[in-house]
């Protein structure tokens, strides 16, 4: 009996441990899936062949959903099905290896999708895609002696506007082609356009002349040769296209140091702190940062950065306290020249209030999410094909 006694109270411990404080459910415990009794079919094909793609994955997602979208593959025959599904609006996304992602409602690449009404209980049929096939940008990078030059960073990039203004920004479905040991590279994941190749290289090297030891880097070059976006020549690629050699030839820059001071909003030193110097390349749905070098701040305030090679960079510097976190972010141009007294002074964020009312003045009526998805939205056949003919 003593045995029993024993086994069954460590039962209820190890009930009550896996509990909140409150005894709610398990911490670890995620929200039961949410099901309906309504489906969607279709088939995914080859845009350029017309033959079925096995092991493409569609992905369904809706508020309705949560944050977990509903995912299947299709069978050799290119079909899919996804049951189960509450009533909603539904974004359907189709990837496959070797082509372009494509959504539900798009007519043509980096086009929006659009959303697919699912009402409960039906059964939506024939929501089939065309997926056209991806170009593909080939090349080298070479130095300034014409040599190859392994492990730099190669980007495509596209004239958009993105944040308020036109700019240049990355774009591509895959990552960014990093060359190998002969120089080589290869974007990928490219929709049909007109790009501007930018190659990247971190790597400082310091030399003597005349007595006096000199640091040098790579500055960000664009193809084919220059660090000017104004003189660098673009690309056009179609669907499924391959541009191969397009070399870029990096021009290197004298590396710099970077110093100043960095002080908070009461103006005290940021002793011990860290001053960081990053670039930053974005673009919609992506974002990449490079490291470009750090350097502590002293008990007066001031720091140093050496070795910084040309390019554009961001100074950023933080500091937390009794009332909360300050920051201070810097845009530096750095071009073979030492950048000295420069000045950080971190602030802490601010707020921002306002009132949102309808064209009549008065407060907008709250549309609930299923009276959204009861408004009627026609079935739409995503088939690229057509699109390809116009583009040709």
């Amino acid at each position: 009996m003593l045995a029993i006694a024993l086994v069954v109270a460590a039962q209820i411990v190890n009930a009550q441990s896996q509990q909140t404080p409150s005894g709610g459910p398990p911490r670890d415990a995620r929200p039961p899936a949410v099901t309906g009794t309504a489906a969607i079919r279709g088939r995914i094909f080859a845009a350029d062949t017309g033959r079925p793609l096995r092991r493409a994955r569609v992905a369904v997602s809706a508020p309705e959903l949560g944050p977990e979208p509903r995912q299947t593959s299709t069978n050799v025959d290119g079909r899919y099905e996804i049951r189960d599904l509450p009533a909603g609006r539904y974004s359907v996304t189709v990837t496959r290896a070797g082509y372009l992602q494509l959504r539900y409602g798009q007519r043509r690449p980096l086009e929006q999708g659009k959303p697919l009404q699912v009402l409960d209980k039906q059964a939506i049929e024939n929501v089939n895609f065309s997926l056209p096939r991806m170009s593909v940008i080939t090349g080298r990078v070479l130095d300034e002696m014409n040599e190859p030059v392994a492990g730099a960073q190669v980007l495509a990039m596209r004239s958009m506007y993105f944040e308020g203004r036109r700019r240049l920004v990355p774009t591509g479905g895959g990552p960014a082609g990093l060359t190998d040991d002969a120089g080589q590279f290869r974007v990928l994941g490219l929709p049909p356009g007109t790009y501007y190749l930018r190659a990247t290289m971190r790597d400082t090297w310091t030399v003597s002349e005349n007595g006096v030891e000199q640091t040098y880097g790579y500055a960000p070059s664009y193809y084919p040769n220059t660090t000017n976006i104004g003189d660098a020549r673009r690309l056009t690629v179609g669907i499924g296209q391959e541009a191969s050699n397009n070399d870029i030839a990096l021009i290197p820059g004298r590396a710099v140091s970077v110093s100043g001071t960095a002080f908070d909003s009461h103006g005290r030193p940021l002793a011990g702190q860290s001053v960081s110097l990053t670039q930053e390349t974005r673009g919609p749905g992506m974002g990449m940062f490079m490291s470009a070098g750090s350097g502590n701040v002293k008990p007066d305030g001031t720091f140093t950065i050496k070795s910084v090679p040309p390019g554009e960079f961001k100074l950023m510097a933080r500091a937390s306290g009794e009332r909360g976190t300050e920051a201070a972010t810097l845009p530096i141009l750095v071009n073979g020249v030492d950048l000295d007294n420069v000045s950080l002074v971190t602030s802490s964020g601010g707020s921002i209030t306002g009132q949102i009312v309808a064209d009549t003045g008065g407060a907008p009526a709250v549309i609930t999410t299923r009276e959204w998805a009861a408004q009627p939205l026609p079935v739409q056949t995503t088939d690229v094909r057509k699109m390809i003919g116009r583009l040709r």
